[in-house]
């Protein structure tokens, strides 16, 4: 008989965090008699749904296609949606290798996994505009079969807010466990991320962790009532670090100047030669087909000698590739030191402090930053099928999925990272 797993991404855990988790109430029984791996080598960019999809099926942005939260829309009214949906991922996922198995899966507000193909799945999806009904959204991103279970939940959501995600969240995976008992579950709580964002890499997030371990209570009780936590593997992971930042830099500002775009009188954009598509800590350089790469590169090299404090590094396409980023851009930009990209683009608005523009991802610390540079996050394991008291200095993103499967007995085939069969009893 297969031990059910159970996967938690505690969005942007890092190792750092490992003593506060031991003292709290609930994740702290889960780390009584835990291994892990500090400080795992995360992927470019360290976006949430790029390193969520590279943890879902062991290989890197270059093979799963997801290289940004966002798809590209340069022209989109409002926000631009996001890579919500499981057919945007190239590769299988463990979801698809546990169904092949004959295992029963679950994925709950996982980002990348609307309509999943996991007999459980709560979508993590929003609608437009915050005043719309999300009831349409989700019900093309759930599983039939937990209908009944969004409907009694869904009044927690607040759009793409959070905590109430996580509440929502916590609450249905409570559900989908005690009705279905599925044999692997995915599961997703960005309040930590939010809150670092908010208040920084290494701010007060006392009370962040401390809502994080109320809602793990719930997933636990929830699994202590249909056969045990001693008999359930548990995964608590992160998907990436922040880094602080004080200043934005507008790179389609600098492109308005330099001719390259063109807005409309209302200030949106009208027309582009060549367009950054933002990535906070980086950035994707789109141009269009009969611009002359040559002559943008230089320029670009020329503006980086500019702003030297704003631009640290210019990648061509191939120097991208050999990170395992590929797409249809031409070059990615690096920020600078304590600098994140600003999507201002009025080319008078070319540098500002992160307080002057209120939006998400631009804030105290950020993400999105070339996968070597500061905090890293942890991969742990305990339960029945893993081994007790290890300590790991250092790990890959790609080998998250392949570890996963063999905590459920399966084999992984095809993909990018190999099991770290040191965690995992023989």
């Amino acid at each position: 008989m297969t031990n059910r797993t159970l996967v938690v991404s505690i969005d942007a855990l890092i190792t750092a965090d490992i003593p506060v988790l031991k003292q709290l109430p609930n994740l702290g029984r889960v780390m009584e008699h835990a291994s892990w791996i500090t400080d795992i080598e995360c992927i470019y960019p360290t976006l949430t749904y790029p390193c969520h999809a590279t943890i879902a099926t062991g290989c890197w942005p270059d093979r799963t296609g997801i290289n940004n939260n966002e798809i590209p829309d340069f022209f989109a009214k409002g926000r631009m949606d996001w890579y919500w949906w499981r057919e945007a991922i190239q590769v299988p996922t463990v979801v698809d290798f546990a169904r092949q198995a004959g295992l029963t899966a679950s994925t709950v507000t996982w980002p990348v996994m609307c309509a999943s193909g996991a007999e459980y799945n709560i979508g993590e999806i929003w609608a437009p505009q915050e005043e719309d009904d999300p009831t349409p959204w989700f019900t093309r991103a759930n599983s039939p079969a937990v209908e009944e279970i969004f409907e009694a939940n869904k009044h927690m959501l607040r759009w793409m807010k959070t905590p109430q995600m996580d509440e929502f969240a916590a609450k249905c995976a409570a559900d989908i466990i005690r009705a279905h008992r599925p044999d692997l579950m995915l599961l997703h709580l960005s309040y930590v991320d939010h809150q670092r964002h908010r208040l920084g890499v290494h701010g007060d997030l006392e009370h962040a962790f401390r809502f994080i371990d109320g809602q793990m209570g719930l997933v636990l009780d929830a699994l202590e009532e249909t056969g045990g936590v001693e008999n359930t593997n548990i995964v608590l992971l992160g998907d990436h670090g922040q880094l602080y930042c004080d200043e934005m830099f507008h790179l389609n500002a600098l492109f308005h100047r330099l001719g390259w775009l063109q807005t409309a009188e209302d200030g949106s954009l009208a027309d582009y030669q060549v367009y950054a598509a933002n990535c906070s800590l980086s950035a994707h350089i789109y141009l269009r087909p009969e611009v002359d790469r040559e002559m943008v590169y230089c320029v670009l090299l020329e503006q980086q000698k500019k702003y030297p404090k704003y631009l640290e590094r210019i990648f061509t396409k191939e120097e991208a590739a050999q990170m395992h980023l590929t797409g249809d851009f031409d070059f990615v930009i690096e920020a600078g030191d304590r600098v994140c990209f600003g999507r201002a683009l009025d080319g008078e608005q070319l540098i500002t402090s992160v307080n002057d523009i209120k939006e998400y991802k631009p804030s105290v610390s950020t993400h999105g930053h070339l996968p070597w540079k500061g905090d890293k996050p942890p991969f742990i394991v305990a339960g029945p099928n893993a081994v007790s008291g290890r300590i790991i200095h250092g790990g890959r993103l790609i080998d998250h999925a392949p570890t996963i499967l063999r905590l459920l007995g399966l084999e992984p085939i095809g993909m990018d990272g190999h099991p770290v069969d040191a965690l995992v009893r023989p």
